[in-house]
């Protein structure tokens, strides 16, 4: 407690500090005092200044063939991991014996033995999310950037592909 009071006391009297500090810091000449003051300003149009231009692509197509096709195959590559993942809840059910009877790469997401409707309730949610972050990084991000809106569905492809390939190679 009492060095919480230490603290507070000294962020206090480093504020005060600064604010003392720019309340004494000089204002710099305006740019109309270095001016002369019966200066002329010389204003310049070009007759084709004004001239329509052609309408640029400024905001191309968000949902193109591209997004569509990484959209489709990171759904896919998803649904493959839950209908896979399905396998072991169904094991659990059936009361089969050997190592497809509990979850083993994500117990915390899907729990121990998963039901049908909580796997493809995730897949879904992954699906969303995936096509969700993507579209929003392919609209907002800087041109210099533009190129990594793909990284959504190419993490949620390869995760899902993990996934079916150890649940297919488990079951």
């Amino acid at each position: 407690m009492d060095r919480t009071r230490i603290c507070v006391a000294i962020l206090i009297l480093l504020g005060s500090v600064v604010t003392i500090a720019e309340e004494n810091r000089v204002i710099p000449d305006a740019p109309s005092s270095v001016m002369r003051p019966n200066a002329l300003l010389q204003i310049s149009v070009r007759p084709d200044s004004f001239a329509a231009r052609s309408m640029e692509p400024g905001h191309p197509r968000v949902i193109d063939k591209q997004f569509l096709l990484l959209s489709s195959v990171a759904t896919a590559a998803i649904f493959a991991d839950s209908y896979t993942t399905t396998w072991i809840g169904n094991n659990y059910r059936r009361r089969r014996v050997g190592p497809c009877t509990v979850e083993g790469g994500e117990p915390q997401l899907y729990g121990l033995h998963p039901t049908v409707a909580r796997v493809y309730a995730i897949g879904a949610v992954m699906s969303g999310g995936a096509i969700g972050l993507s579209y929003l990084a392919k609209k907002h991000l800087p041109s210099r950037v533009k190129w990594m809106w793909p990284g959504a569905f190419l993490y949620e492809t390869s995760i899902s592909i993990h996934g079916f390939s150890t649940n297919l190679s488990r079951c």
